[in-house]
Parts: C-alpha cells; sequence; structure tokens
C-alpha cells in the first residue's frame, strides 16, 4: 500500500474515532422521586412558586402549572377548577425531574442525602441567587415537604403544613379543599 493511501487510511480512521455520539443517545435518568407521592410537594411547589409571575411561566425552564398561575388546559382558568389537575401535577413532576437530571439521579440514589446539589433546593433556600429571594429556611416546613420527597419518605404532613401557613384566611380559603394531608 503507498504511503499516501496509508496516510488517507488513518486520517479516516482517526476522523471515525472522534466522532459525535449517535443522535439518539441521551442521559437516562437511573433514580428518580416516586411520582405517586409527588402531589402534596407539587401542592406546595404551585402555591409557591407557581405564580404567572414566576414559575408559572412558559418561558422558564422550571414551569409549574396549577389553579394559582399557568393552566395546561387552554379551557381552565385560574382557580377553575380550584385545585390542581393530576394532568398538571404530571407536567410539574416532570418539569422537576428534568431540571437537573444526573444531579437529581445522584441525590434520589443516595435517599436524599445533600439535597443541596440540586440548584432549585439552593435557590429556594437562599444559598444561591434566586430573582424571587429566599422562598423557605432549611429545616422548615417546605423545605422538610421538598426534601423529605426526595429522600424517598414524603411528609405530607410538612406539604399540608406549610400550605396551610400560606393561604391568608385559613380554613375559609377556597384552596383549602385542595390541600392533602
Amino acid at each position: 500500500m503507498s504511503p499516501r493511501r496509508v496516510h488517507w487510511l488513518l486520517v479516516a480512521l482517526g476522523v471515525s474515532a472522534c466522532s459525535a455520539p449517535p443522535a439518539d443517545s441521551r442521559y437516562v435518568q437511573t433514580a428518580l422521586p416516586d411520582p405517586a407521592s409527588f402531589p402534596p410537594v407539587a401542592q406546595l411547589l404551585t402555591f409557591r412558586c407557581g405564580t404567572v409571575d414566576c414559575h408559572g411561566s412558559a418561558l422558564r425552564n422550571l414551569r409549574l402549572y396549577g389553579s394559582s398561575g399557568l393552566r395546561l388546559s387552554a379551557s381552565d382558568r385560574p382557580f377553575v377548577p380550584v385545585c390542581d389537575t393530576q394532568a398538571e401535577i404530571d407536567q410539574d413532576y416532570l418539569s422537576v425531574v428534568g431540571l437537573e437530571p444526573a444531579t437529581m439521579s445522584a441525590v434520589v440514589a443516595d435517599h436524599g442525602a445533600s439535597p443541596e446539589r440540586l440548584t432549585m433546593v439552593r435557590k429556594a433556600r437562599g444559598a444561591e441567587s434566586h430573582k424571587g429571594g429566599p422562598i423557605w429556611a432549611q429545616g422548615d416546613a417546605s423545605d422538610v415537604c421538598l426534601t423529605s420527597w426526595l429522600a424517598g419518605q414524603t411528609s405530607a404532613s410538612s406539604c399540608a403544613n406549610a400550605l396551610a401557613a400560606l393561604l391568608p384566611t385559613g380554613a375559609s380559603d377556597p384552596l383549602s379543599q385542595c390541600i392533602t394531608p
């Protein structure tokens, strides 16, 4: 084989060795939080963060659908129906677990250890810059609601307590009927 052919053969082999991964290759999350225990977490997130001026906007990477903000169905209006729909909760779950898939998998696989590795936890706690400022403090009912879900042991009572504390008129508020204990 001539030196010129050997050269081009080596160039072709080198180029093929450095080729990009196949277009259909994707990161697959190895560990996900339980979607069945997500509804009380979704209620808290949509109520705290899902208003149209925050994460209830189609322009956000963390997009939350719910009764108090952006609705999933074009026929729904704010608070009609009063409570979040199951389809909205399902979309909120996909939005939350899709934010940082590799980090989410690592936190969940480690049974919720070091949840502050997730940007959404750091921003909510005020440990990282967040346009909305700190949303809650580490260890309060809202924080326990989210981090217990990441650990696979959702504290529905912490979620309900956090929501109840946010309702302006207590039990007479129409949203109180949406709180799942």
